[in-house]
């Protein structure tokens, strides 16, 4: 009998959502984010990069919003040592799942959201020469004194999670959030990456995003 009245309770949830929808609206997405490079022994500084993208939202009941996006995502690092700052653009999947009171006859919400996401690196970026993160940078291939495909010991598949807060003003919704990539950034157990092997596989980016979304 528990687990019957447990099944009934959650079709009715999903019933509730599925006919209480109160609107959908499309929109476009930009912001910056303050990203690092946590590794074994510490952390690089922060550097600056950014988003760019479409999304979609979708109210449900109860206060909850579910708002998937499309981001071009750009997260970089700084190497003092070598001043060179390195980067990857991703193609970026982020689901918003948002919780939020309205006020002002409805026009403001204020809410939370959490943000699990999947992302693929398709770009590198520097301040250098270019495309690739390792072995076309000039300072970066000297530092360590060797050369390789820009690829190697990349784990291009990137994926994680965020939590932040906002607030939507009409059309317009401002985000601010923290983000964790999990996994590594970087697979260096079967590369000649000696010099840094030690310090860096277990690695990935974590930092701060603020964004304004336009939502029609």
């Amino acid at each position: 009998m528990k687990k019957l009245i447990a099944t009934l309770a959650v079709l009715m949830v999903f019933s509730m959502a599925a006919t209480n929808v109160e609107a959908k609206r499309f929109g476009v997405k930009g912001g910056v984010n303050v990203t690092d490079l946590n590794f074994e022994n510490g952390r690089t500084p922060g550097a600056l990069g950014y988003q760019l993208g479409i999304t979609w939202q979708r109210d449900l009941p109860l206060g909850l919003s579910i708002q998937p996006e499309l981001l071009y995502h750009v997260k970089a690092t700084k190497f003092d040592q070598i001043e060179s700052q390195l980067g990857l653009g991703y193609v970026e999947v982020p689901v918003n799942v948002q919780w939020g009171l309205r006020f002002a006859n409805k026009k403001i919400r204020a809410f939370a959201q959490a943000s699990p996401f999947v992302g693929y690196a398709i770009a590198q970026t520097g301040n250098e020469t270019g495309e690739s993160i390792f072995g076309d940078y000039k300072d970066l291939a000297e530092f360590v004194g060797i050369e390789t495909d820009k690829w190697e010991g990349i784990n291009r598949l990137s994926y994680g999670a965020g939590l932040g807060a906002g607030v939507q003003f009409g059309i317009l919704q401002i985000t601010a959030q923290y983000n964790w990539n999990f996994g590594s950034i970087l697979d260096l157990k079967d590369t000649d990456w000696e010099q840094i092997k030690d310090k860096f596989n277990e690695s990935n980016h974590s930092g701060y995003t603020i964004s304004l979304g336009i939502l029609f």
